[in-house]
């Protein structure tokens, strides 16, 4: 795990952090949230949760969905403010799911973030979508959890979005992703980013 980053995936709270209130428009709409030191992206929404949201609105999600490694829960705004979705997020870092359960609250959207590593204390396993901008710089392991978890927690025929980094083993992990749902379809690309989506299909 890259350490200079490995900070946005851990449960740490023993530490003072200081807060942020941002604003951002998104479609038109107008997300007010919270942040903290320590947290992914904490000063704006990042332009790969941004537009792996745009591209899931585009492929029309809707349903149930799981937000994967969720931080202080950007894409599930996104999503919750522009689609017919009802959302769980989820995310290692407590501190971060506090903050997401509080952006949801003050933006009045139907989600809740839960504390879990990837996807293993959801008890839940039948959404219809999952969707994650996965931390890449914890590793290998970490994400082809991410991976690995999706797919069991989706209904069968339901979709898997994630957003990817060409410069940071977007190949790689395009090939794990097919690997384990035996299809894989790459929506869009943008900025060095691809987002992709694969299908869980009946067996």
């Amino acid at each position: 795990m890259d350490k200079k980053f490995s900070h946005y995936f851990v449960d740490d709270t023993t530490k003072e952090y200081k807060t942020y209130e941002n604003n951002f428009t998104f479609n038109g709409k107008n997300i007010r949230y919270f942040t903290q030191d320590g947290v992914f992206s904490k000063r704006d929404i990042d332009q790969g949760s941004q537009f792996l949201a745009e591209c899931a609105i585009k492929d029309n999600v809707q349903g149930r969905g799981l937000d994967l490694g969720c931080g202080y829960g950007a894409i599930t705004l996104m999503l919750a403010l522009n689609s017919n979705v009802t959302m769980l997020a989820c995310d290692i870092n407590e501190r971060a799911v506090n903050l997401a359960n509080q952006n949801f609250e003050i933006n009045k959207i139907n989600a809740k973030a839960v504390v879990s590593d990837s996807a293993k204390n959801i008890a839940e396993c039948n959404f219809d979508f999952v969707i994650t901008n996965p931390p890449i710089r914890a590793g290998n392991t970490v994400l082809f959890d991410f991976f690995e978890d999706s797919y069991a927690k989706l209904r069968d025929n339901g979709t898997f979005y994630a957003v990817l980094r060409k410069k940071q083993g977007a190949e790689t992990y395009s090939k794990k992703i097919e690997n384990i749902y035996k299809n894989i379809e790459i929506l869009d690309k943008h900025k060095g980013y691809i987002v992709v989506k694969s299908i869980k299909q009946s067996r």
